[in-house]
């Protein structure tokens, strides 16, 4: 149960004015089981992500409301932070109104994930998840997000986010450790013609209502190279079932120009001389790379819920085609099954064990998604409880 602190604040002598109040929620999920996969050492894992978050409302008057989140990400097992931001789970303010909507700015979430995770059983999370797109990106920094009011089922959102600052006068240097001037990174790449910066974009048409559920999606994270993701989702419930469909499509241009990209590159270094021959030239760096011009993916994903007993069945198919497009290397298949029981203690605990088999043309494509076989089992048993 959500533990919610309410206080009151005077706000001045101010005729009228007499006090505004304030709610904050402190949140949390912590989750761990143990992870079996194929070629891989029995290990502890989660499936819903572990989190502590705040989560603020201040009613301001005549509708209109002042919102701010801030959600911190942490591995269970050891107590350590995901990753180096403090906050990566969330860190905004903004404001809301029943009327015009809400507008939040500073680390949301991506729309294109937020919203087409849900037409997937496992919600994206563990070893039965969807396949995640090179381009995928959970959470993005810098951003002003707007997602409307509810109208008889129909909404919308869109988002922009601010890419890193590559103007020649100002991006060209930065200074080390010793306050000598170097050039960046980001200056270098955008010099010899890789340029990835850019700024991102999302948009979001939606509809729920009864049994009903649609979304469609476009998006372009920041500094990705003009890398664009667009996907469509349906979901129809029939009593204590609900059939999903989703299709998904990627352009991942960021891989040849230094940009954002989800792409494992230190799994593809540590394959055999052999099979790393296929992926890169004899300088270590990707084959053609300057005919390189997209790691393009499409993908289908279909998916049943079914409410059985005290918990939830689950369970997808998924098809993913990997183009290479203007290295000459033949497209890649992928393809996944995934089942799994969530067993419900309580509103708030629960265990459960999933169960996935993914299989890979070959093992260029599986160590670009993560794997080091070209066909992997995975099995995942633990333990999730909601504050």
């Amino acid at each position: 149960m959500k533990k919610t602190l309410i206080a009151l604040a005077v706000l001045g002598a101010a005729a009228g004015v007499a006090h505004a109040q304030s709610n904050v929620t402190i949140y949390g999920v912590v989750d761990t089981g143990y992870i079996k996969k194929s070629g891989h050492d029995v290990e502890m894992g989660e499936n819903v992500n572990n989190r502590l978050g705040f989560r603020g409302v201040e009613d301001l008057g005549g509708g209109m409301k002042a919102t701010f989140e801030l959600e911190r990400r942490f591995d269970l097992n050891n107590g350590e932070a995901k990753n180096d931001k403090d906050w990566d789970g969330a860190a905004n303010v903004g404001l809301k109104s029943d009327t015009w909507g809400a507008v939040r700015l500073g680390r949301v979430n991506e729309l294109t994930t937020e919203t087409i995770r849900k037409f997937d059983p496992f919600y994206q999370y563990g070893v039965a998840g969807m396949i995640e797109g090179t381009q995928r990106s959970a959470r993005i920094d810098n951003t002003i997000r707007y997602d409307s009011p509810n109208w008889s089922g129909f909404h919308f959102g869109a988002s922009y986010s601010l890419g890193q600052n590559t103007h020649k006068d100002s991006a060209k240097w930065t200074l080390d450790d010793d306050g000598d001037p170097i050039m960046t990174d980001v200056w270098e790449a955008k010099d010899d013609g890789r340029g990835y910066d850019n700024d991102g974009y999302g948009i979001m048409l939606g509809y729920d209502n009864g049994p009903l559920s649609l979304v469609g999606n476009w998006s372009k994270v920041a500094d990705s190279a003009d890398s664009t993701v667009w996907n469509l989702g349906a979901a129809y419930r029939f009593g204590p079932a609900k059939v999903e469909l989703l299709y998904q499509q990627t352009r991942d241009k960021a891989i040849s120009r230094g940009g954002y990209t989800g792409l494992d590159v230190d799994a593809l270094m540590a394959m055999s001389p052999d099979s790393m021959g296929k992926f890169f030239g004899p300088d270590g760096k990707y084959v053609n790379i300057k005919n390189l011009d997209s790691l393009n993916q499409k993908q289908w994903l279909l998916g049943l819920e079914w409410k059985l007993g005290p918990g939830r069945l689950n369970a997808s198919a998924q098809w993913m085609e990997v183009e290479f497009a203007g290295t000459g290397i033949s497209d890649k298949d992928i393809y996944k099954y995934g089942i799994g029981y969530t067993y419900d203690l309580s509103k708030r605990t629960a265990i459960y064990g999933n169960v996935a088999y993914t299989d890979y043309d070959d093992e260029v494509v599986a160590r670009a998604f993560g794997d080091a076989d070209d066909s992997v089992t995975a099995v995942q048993v633990g333990i999730t409880h909601k504050f």
